[in-house]
């Protein structure tokens, strides 16, 4: 099976690394520090920001972004929205990727996916968002949330990598709903009189 890297070691993105694993897959999971990444493997848990959840050894943590995506089929992007075009503008090419992060660039004015096809124009992504906090998903309480992409290649993918009896992911087509307002624009109707 390919590998999943994951972009970003805070609290959400070592529970998506957790995630990953427990559906089976090989996982790096990439810290910009590398004391920190160094840290983590050591005593495998993020002790800063997601104490109380042990590592497994399928997954390995790593500062080095080349590592990070060596060998990845889909990569998972962590980072503030903020801050992604600085930390993913030094990386190597990326896999199908799915942003897991929200919010508006104050510089630009950019969702997370605008800034990602500045960088790598053409590259296959969408978005994973749901209602989840990471220590719910890293204890594998059961969960869902939405894979949004106009690549339906990627949605099926992502799912068949990500999901779990305790974890279902839903596949939409409508990555800009989800961005916006974390609900796709074919969610269920109102009740009526509303």
């Amino acid at each position: 099976m390919q590998r999943i890297a994951v972009i970003g070691a805070g609290a959400w993105g070592t529970a998506l690394a957790l995630q990953a694993a427990r559906a089976g897959g090989e996982v790096m999971l990439w810290a910009r520090d590398p004391a920190r990444a160094a840290a983590m493997q050591a005593i495998r848990e993020n002790a800063a920001h997601l104490p109380g959840h042990t590592l497994p050894p399928a997954i390995r943590i790593t500062a080095d972004a080349a590592e990070a995506l060596a060998g990845a089929g889909l990569a998972l992007l962590v980072v503030p929205a903020q801050h992604m075009e600085s930390v993913l503008a030094g990386f190597p090419a990326l896999p199908p990727s799915l942003v897991a992060a929200k919010g508006v660039t104050v510089r630009g004015h950019r969702l997370p996916l605008e800034t990602l096809a500045l960088l790598r124009p053409g590259l296959s992504t969408g978005v994973l968002s749901g209602p989840n906090f990471a220590a719910e998903i890293a204890g594998g309480l059961p969960a869902a949330a939405v894979v949004a992409s106009v690549d339906s290649g990627l949605r099926e993918a992502a799912a068949a990598r990500l999901a779990t009896p305790g974890f279902r992911l839903y596949g939409q087509d409508d990555p800009v709903g989800v961005q916006v307002g974390a609900r796709p624009r074919t969610s269920l109707p109102s009740p009526p009189g509303r």
